[in-house]
């Protein structure tokens, strides 16, 4: 998708590729993977030079007792295999619904539609369901409804938020699906939709926000609460 603009940084992409990130991280970038043909070409490229380092490395000699055992393996009939055919996964499984409307999930998330808990109300027309992914992170859906808003707030950790459908703003920049934005306690904003458009996203909390405008930081003593 051609119109993406946010991106994983290449460590970040790196650790994927190493298979070092945990695994609700690994969901939040195997779903942007699906979208961005350019930080797919990236793993690609990680990969390969990955595996030219590994080439490169010489190889220790074998021992006798390696030599003969490996001889042996070699030596052994193979038994024909049986192939299983690869069935294409119920489409439907992976639609989340609400409010009379249907999000076709990308593949990374259809595999966890069962983990998806019950879905609650926010402040400023905004609804949340969790995601079951273990850790200490916290996996959410988030849906904007047209015309929505989340307090102006930082963020105690780090925040990763992937756009999975239409498109929120906020003062820095407008974000579509495939955007994969990452805020921290540097960053303060107030999302948003606009007039006749909202937003799904999937975010991941490594610690709850904190609400730096108007009666929102009323919350803030309780924002463990919310951090669930």
């Amino acid at each position: 998708m051609s119109n993406i603009h946010f991106h994983p940084s290449d460590d970040t992409l790196a650790r994927y590729a190493d298979g070092d990130l945990d695994p609700a991280f690994s969901i939040m970038m195997s779903a942007h993977l699906e979208y961005c043909s350019g930080c797919r070409q990236r793993i690609n490229e990680i990969e390969t030079s990955n595996t030219q380092i590994l080439e490169s490395i010489p190889a220790e000699p074998l021992t006798s007792d390696l030599t003969a055992m490996l001889s042996q393996i070699l030596t052994q009939p193979v038994e024909p295999l049986t192939l299983e055919l690869e069935v294409e996964p119920d489409l439907r499984a992976g639609v989340l619904k609400l409010d009379n409307k249907e999000f076709l999930l990308p593949r990374a998330l259809q595999r966890h539609n069962e983990e998806i808990g019950t879905w609650s109300r926010l402040p400023g027309k905004i609804q949340r369901a969790p995601v079951s992914t273990g850790g200490k992170s916290k996996m959410n859906f988030i849906y904007m409804e047209p015309d929505s808003s989340l307090p102006e707030h930082t963020h105690q950790g780090q925040e990763i938020t992937l756009v999975l459908s239409g498109k929120f703003v906020d003062e820095n920049a407008s974000y579509g699906p495939g955007d994969f934005i990452v805020q921290t306690d540097e960053h303060q904003h107030s999302p948003r939709t606009q007039v006749g458009q909202d937003c799904l996203c999937l975010t991941l909390l490594d610690a709850p926000l904190h609400f730096t405008s108007g009666m929102a930081t009323l919350l803030n003593p309780f924002s463990q609460l919310f951090f669930r």
